[in-house]
């Protein structure tokens, strides 16, 4: 029994010796080869164009527990958001002898930061993240107001030029500088940069010479360089020119079909803005649409003009202090009391559904027009209402209303009882006519 103890211990030490004559440090443990950390190696922290592949590739190196370099573990590449054009090429990629894995990253088309996330298939939380920034490359710069503006000579216009400068994407562009310039007149800033929403502008104030103007906006390299932006420069207010409307006729108390136009003139033709023009009826006892109006950016101004209720000859003048006036003619035609034109009834405003015993709103509105649909002004109509309908009800308040200006309005109808009815409408000589249909519902 001593002796197979001895013979076990003495086994023992030879084992142990061979341990220490082989190295024990390289002695591999079960687990030891597991995956246990991912890092970054290149690729993080950079900047490209919208589109485009960035420069780097992505890199990352996987360890194993004793720290060092585990060939043969896959790791997967996956965008973070949905980030459209954006793509990672592989998805998945083996570590190779020294422990790394690569991939190619093209950002995708929205500005600012893009990120990536890798991760080791199959470890929970190994786990590493890249990050890019939309470096925009400035491609294309474009108008993107002020241009086509109307001002007066030696005046700053009333809107700034302005550009957007973008990307081969369409993004826009911070930090890009634009230089502004003209031959007439003056800009301020000369020079401005775009800010995030890839604008830049300037004030322009024009020359002292009256018509068409130019400046530019200049970015070198872009497409679009330089953008011209033109003007036209009007000098004083020296005269008023009727431009259309006169002569016209209407039936009295017809508003005419043509509005009246007048334009506002400097001493070389050019239009002037910003202009205060008075319309002033003269005779026939008409209206007009505006009293007071304000030239146009092409030294426009008009206004509707209604004729007076009598037959005969109208005027009236349009009025620019300080410059003059013009006047226009129109004739009122048709002096019957417009019974003879009288043709046909319609209701211009339908009955509303309503409850029992409430008053119809908004007021019924029974018009008398001609054979053109057009209203009878003149003359005087006695409409009278009449309730139709399956079930029968009883129309209650003023049921006949005489016309003023060709129309007949009913303020206080009500129906006495639920159900669908209509309304009838009839005057003498002429045929009557129906409403649509409408509700009376129970109180």
């Amino acid at each position: 029994m001593h002796r197979l103890a001895g013979l076990i211990g003495g086994f023992g030490i030879v084992v142990a010796a061979a341990l220490v004559s082989c190295g024990g440090d390289d002695l591999v443990l079960p687990g030891e080869t597991s995956p246990a950390e991912i890092a970054v190696i290149t690729g993080n922290n950079q900047r490209g164009p919208a589109g485009q592949p960035l420069r780097d590739s992505l890199v990352v190196r996987v360890r194993d527990r004793r720290g060092q370099a585990l060939p043969n573990a896959r790791v997967a590449f996956k965008l973070e958001g949905e980030v459209p054009g954006a793509s990672i090429s592989p998805d998945t990629a083996e570590t190779g002898a020294e422990g790394m894995a690569h991939a190619r990253w093209v950002l995708g088309s929205a500005g600012g930061t893009q990120s990536v996330v890798a991760a080791v298939v199959g470890a929970t939380g190994l786990v590493a993240r890249f990050e890019a920034e939309v470096g925009a490359s400035a491609a294309r710069i474009e108008r993107a107001g002020g241009d086509g503006q109307r001002g007066s000579r030696g005046a700053p216009l009333a809107n700034p030029l302005v550009v957007r400068v973008t990307d081969g994407l369409g993004n826009p562009v911070a930090g890009v500088t634009v230089e502004w310039s003209t031959d007439d007149g003056s800009v301020d800033p000369a020079s401005s940069q775009t800010g995030s929403d890839g604008r830049a502008g300037t004030r322009w104030t024009l020359g002292s010479s009256a018509g068409e103007q130019t400046a530019e906006a200049r970015s070198a390299g872009l497409e679009g360089s330089p953008l011209a932006f033109t003007a036209t420069a009007s000098g004083e207010a020296s005269r008023l020119v009727r431009v259309s409307g006169n002569g016209q006729s209407a039936r009295p108390g017809d508003e005419l079909d043509d509005p009246l136009v007048v334009r506002v003139e400097d001493q070389d033709g050019n239009g002037v803005p910003g202009q205060p023009v008075s319309w002033v009826v003269a005779t026939g006892g008409g209206s007009v649409s505006d009293v007071n109006s304000t030239t146009d950016e092409n030294g426009r101004a008009s206004i509707r003009w209604t004729l007076g209720p009598e037959p005969g000859g109208n005027s009236l003048n349009a009025v620019v202090s300080g410059i003059g006036a013009v006047g226009f003619s129109a004739t009122a035609t048709g002096g019957d009391d417009g019974g003879s034109r009288a043709r046909q009834l319609a209701f211009r405003v339908q009955p509303s559904d309503t409850e029992e015993d409430e008053r119809i709103s908004p007021p019924v509105e029974v018009v008398v027009l001609d054979q053109d649909g057009n209203r009878v002004s003149g003359g005087e109509f006695r409409i009278k209402l009449d309730l139709t309908g399956d079930r029968r009800g009883k129309l209650k308040g003023d049921r006949e209303e005489r016309t003023v200006s060709g129309v007949a309005t009913f303020n206080d109808l009500k129906v006495d009882r639920e159900g669908d009815y209509r309304l009838r409408a009839s005057t003498d000589g002429l045929p009557s006519v129906e409403s649509d249909e409408f509700e009376v519902e129970e109180d």
